[in-house]
């Protein structure tokens, strides 16, 4: 495994993302107000950019919305740009689907700088 260095925390605010490329490989770094998650840039869908869709949220309903739907995760859903397809920041899994997922990549912080596993 290969540790790249992405960049400095204060780098990525809340919010906000960068992309990256290492041996042809893309990838995002996506800051969910202080937590950070690595995604590769490839939608599980048609193989599109995913990672450089907007961040969003999503309705969902639940028995504990007695299944009417409400507006949740705001910023940590990623919509993919080509189809929309949308995917949870903090898991990678695909919001509605059949269990697809984003390819997850460990971030690490050291000190003030993140760097990914790959």
């Amino acid at each position: 495994m290969a540790r790249i260095y992405v960049a400095a925390v204060r780098d990525i605010p809340p919010g906000e993302r960068k992309l990256l490329t290492h041996n042809g490989i893309e990838l995002a770094v996506f800051n969910l107000g202080g937590s950070f998650r690595a995604y590769r840039n490839r939608c599980p869908h048609q193989l599109g950019p995913a990672c450089e869709g907007p961040l969003s949220g999503t309705l969902l309903a639940s028995e504990e919305t007695g299944w009417r739907p409400q507006w949740t995760l705001q910023g940590r859903v990623l919509l993919c740009p080509w189809h929309q397809r949308e995917f949870d920041l903090d898991t990678g899994v695909s919001v509605r689907g059949r269990g697809e997922h984003l390819r997850a990549y460990r971030v690490e912080r050291d000190g003030d700088d993140l760097y990914v596993q790959i």
